[in-house]
């Protein structure tokens, strides 16, 4: 392909568009059809199961070629995204029968991983695109949903894990960084699979998207905004108009859960790809719209640590909860809205169609509604003060018919009475269609051919039918001209039909191209109305969401969680998930720490429900801290600021992970991040190397949390030697599942108690799994030596002073042992010493 000249014209023009978009698949419209060529044939060929042909295009072999039809092109393009690849829509410019030589053709869109914008899109879940700077103390990511225009900027440390976690957790699908990023984070992002990696180097932000950011005051964060702007402007190949205020986040607003935290609660994704588990959000979604599910999830992900905020959220719910009128009518007027975030961005995109028009109109109708409802109120005051836009509202109940065709050229878009103009057209075609009608009267009645009929097609225009048995009957003096035979038909035109089909069609093509006008200029006035649009679109989402867990709290019989500085006091407290299964019996359960209590240490046999119980507390926390009540009979708790997960035994699909490893990298991130305000729950931990290691780490990391962080933790282990530590740790108690033994066989009791397990049931859990009788006898005389002569048991456990390093330096630390000085310019070394000199006062 380097003498481009030996190409026929057309394929000339495909080479100068492609060697733009080397890392794209071209779409390359030609007439009905989008085709593929070269390379990009061969990959769409095999990824989209199409027929690869080929084509002449000047030179001795044929060019790979296939293609698909360009009204289906949705569909295909979706697939080849999701599979990472990026496709660049190329459509022709110009109308082919007006155009002079070759149709001008150029890209129009860019459709990568990170920028769908609606097609195919799941509604209730979002992907983002993000542009990350290394600033060699931190990567600083700038978020962006294109499909909302919500945008988020934060900091996190300059650590691998953390950055791949944070990549997962917010779902970024996309990065765009500069060509100098560092390589070797790139090629771990890569192992993951999932995320494409894309390039720019422009960093200037234009004046329009100035007002946007003024949250970002350092030039570091300014510059990461202007990557994703300017790379999302060149997919787009248009202004994005539909973006919101960027949002800075700040991690110490809300409860902090990592990634893996996420994952082992099953918040939002059930554990196992394929599982059909209920997660807390699945359960929690009581949301009528789309962009209320999205905000809930947000709510489950992000929990709220200010006590008033939660207290507010709280009292709203509260409203809701004890007013069933309110309820009701609340839960009706939401359930006639529509997804206003995504309506907004296609109107700001100018892709909408009449449909979303139409579906904007009954939300707008909703909004008086549901401000009546909530206005008398105090604890919805805030959210009542809203624009409306009721004019917005008029003016497309006046414009639009209410089924809109999908397609805008169809016509029939507009109602009568809207235009003028509009209405004398489609008069005129209407009155050439009545015509039409009473010609084909006429010419039955003059040639007595009671079959003959008048059709259409756009190839001949109106023509006049007759079946080959009745051709006889056509007189002279009747001026038919014959102009097709059919195998039963013959076809005639009369001069006096083309004049009128002339008329006919003009003012049909003229009313069709003015409907498009209009509907084009419509949508363009709409613009002016986005920032009010927006606003509506977070009250209504909003409400939404606190309606949802009224429901939720209302149908369980849920309690109000209060709050206070030490005491986490939970009686009889439900799985929320569990409990409302109909499948299943659940046992409640209480759970009590304070200060003197801080570290729980749970044995008993498995399947007796220690994770379930672990799972129920940290699920209940969750639910308080997002402000919906939870289901006990009272919770009485302090605010976390971190929740710190290990339960369950998976290994780690990020890097291939031991499940050993992962074990000890996810409580090397609670040890290193907890504090005295944390939740920590560790199930088992120790259990994937052998038994005297894992005891050890095991005692070693209860006497840190217990002497050195204080966190609330709850600790369930097999190794019935730690529990000797409540004798020794003044904060540490043991609690067990209570097992009710006879004849050798054992009953769960699904209860949690005070006290230590007496034995592990591990025989008994073995025998009601149907192992071997003889497996299982042979197990028991096993156990019977083991415990006589101790041989695997350890003798004591003393207990050595510990001390943390202050977290502020432990950070600088680890700071200064993630920069590498040899990627770093005098000005950026600059920056850091500023950095961590402002730490260290």
């Amino acid at each position: 392909m380097e003498n481009i000249e030996k190409y026929t014209p057309m394929m000339q023009q495909y080479l100068s568009v492609k060697k733009n978009l080397k890392d794209a698949i071209v779409f390359y419209r030609l007439g009905d059809f989008y085709e593929m060529f070269f390379d990009d044939a061969k990959i769409a060929s095999s990824e989209l199961d199409l027929v690869l042909t080929g084509r002449n295009a000047g030179i001795e072999e044929r060019v790979p070629m296939c293609g698909i039809p360009f009204h289906a092109y949705t569909g295909y393009a979706q697939k080849l995204v999701n599979r990472g690849y990026k496709v660049a829509i190329v459509e022709q410019l110009e109308d082919p029968s007006a155009a002079k030589g070759i149709v001008k053709r150029d890209v129009i869109r860019i459709i990568t991983p990170g920028t769908l914008m609606d097609d195919g899109l799941d509604e209730k879940n979002s992907i983002q695109i993000s542009a990350i700077t290394d600033t060699q103390v931190h990567f600083v990511l700038c978020m962006l949903d294109m499909s909302t225009g919500e945008t988020t900027a934060l900091k996190v440390s300059r650590r691998l894990q953390t950055l791949i976690q944070t990549l997962l957790k917010y779902n970024i699908r996309e990065i765009v960084v500069k060509e100098d990023f560092d390589e070797k984070v790139l090629h771990s992002i890569r192992d993951l699979g999932m995320i494409t990696i894309s390039y720019c180097e422009k960093e200037e932000i234009k004046d329009q998207y100035l007002p946007l950011c003024e949250v970002l005051k350092s030039d570091i964060l300014r510059n990461t905004y202007g990557l994703l702007l300017n790379y999302c402007e060149a997919t787009s190949c248009q202004m994005l108009s539909h973006l919101q205020l960027v949002h800075l986040e700040d991690e110490n607003s809300y409860m902090n859960m990592d990634y893996s935290t996420l994952t082992n609660l099953e918040l939002i994704h059930p554990l196992r790809t394929q599982s059909k588990s209920i997660t807390l959000w699945n359960f929690l979604d009581q949301c009528s719209s789309a962009m209320g599910s999205r905000l809930l999830k947000k709510w489950v992900e992000r929990p709220l640590v200010d006590e008033d905020l939660i207290n507010h959220r709280l009292d709203q719910v509260e409203v809701i909860l004890k007013n069933y009128e309110l309820r009701m009518e609340a839960k009706e007027a939401l359930s006639k809205i529509y997804d206003l975030e995504r309506c907004i961005a296609r109107i700001a995109y100018g892709s909408a169609n009449a449909i979303d028009c139409t579906r904007l109109r009954k939300t707008l109708e909703q909004v008086p509604v549901l401000i009546d409802l909530f206005k008398g109120y105090p604890e919805f005051a805030s959210l009542c003060d809203l624009d409306a836009c009721e004019d917005l509202c008029r003016e497309l109940t006046l414009a639009l018919v209410e089924n809109p065709p999908v397609s805008l050229k169809d016509g029939g878009l507009f109602n009568e009475g809207y235009d003028a103009v509009l209405d004398e057209l489609r008069t005129l075609s209407r009155q050439g269609k009545d015509w039409i009608l009473s010609q084909e009267q006429y010419e039955r009645e003059r040639t007595g051919i009671k079959t003959l009929k008048i059709g259409y097609n756009r190839v001949f225009g109106y023509y006049i039918e007759v079946s080959k048995g009745q051709v006889p009957m056509i007189k002279d003096e009747y001026g038919y001209i014959r102009k097709q035979t059919l195998v039963n038909n013959e076809r005639y035109i009369t001069q006096e039909l083309k004049e009128k089909e002339d008329a006919i069609l003009h003012a049909q093509e003229k009313s069709l191209r003015m409907e498009y006008d209009l509907f084009m200029a419509m949508i363009q006035d709409m613009q002016q109305y986005l920032p009010a649009l927006h606003k509506i679109a977070h009250v209504l989402s909003y409400l939404d969401c606190v309606t949802a867990l009224a429901c939720v709290s209302a149908e369980g019989g849920y309690v109000r969680p209060r709050f206070n500085n030490e005491v986490f006091d939970l009686k009889e407290g439900r799985h929320p998930i569990l409990a409302a299964s109909k499948k299943t019996r659940y046992v409640s359960n209480s759970c009590y720490m304070d200060k003197d209590n801080s570290v729980l240490i749970i044995t008993g046999p498995n399947m007796g429900g220690k994770s379930t119980y672990m799972r129920q507390v940290a699920l209940i926390v969750i639910m308080a801290q997002i402000g919906c009540f939870v289901p006990a009979e009272s919770l009485r708790m302090p605010i976390f600021d971190k929740v710190f997960t290990r339960i369950g035994a998976s290994d780690d699909i990020l890097s291939g992970q031991s499940t050993f490893m992962v074990e000890m990298n996810e409580a090397n991130y609670a040890l290193s991040n907890a504090t005295d305000k944390s939740l920590i729950l560790f199930d088992e931990i120790g259990r994937g190397t052998s038994t005297y290691d894992g005891m050890s780490i095991a005692q070693a990391m209860i006497e840190y949390i217990a002497v050195c962080i204080k966190a609330k933790t709850l600790f369930s282990t097999h190794y019935h030697e730690l529990t000797s530590l409540e004798e020794t740790l003044d904060n540490v108690k043991n609690v067990n599942v209570q097992v009710k033994e006879k004849n050798g066989e054992v009953t769960f009791m699904y209860r949690i108690i005070d006290g230590k397990a007496s034995q592990s049931y591990g025989v008994n859990v073995a025998r009601l799994a149907n192992l071997p009788e003889s497996v299982l006898e042979r197990a028991k005389d096993l156990l019977s030596q083991y415990e006589t002569e101790k041989k695997h048991v350890q003798q004591s456990l003393g207990f050595v002073e510990m001390s943390r390093p202050e977290p502020e330096n432990q950070e600088i630390i680890d700071d200064l042992r993630h920069i590498d000085p040899n990627n770093c310019t005098p000005m950026q070394a600059l920056q850091i010493l500023s950095e961590l000199k402002s730490k260290l006062k």
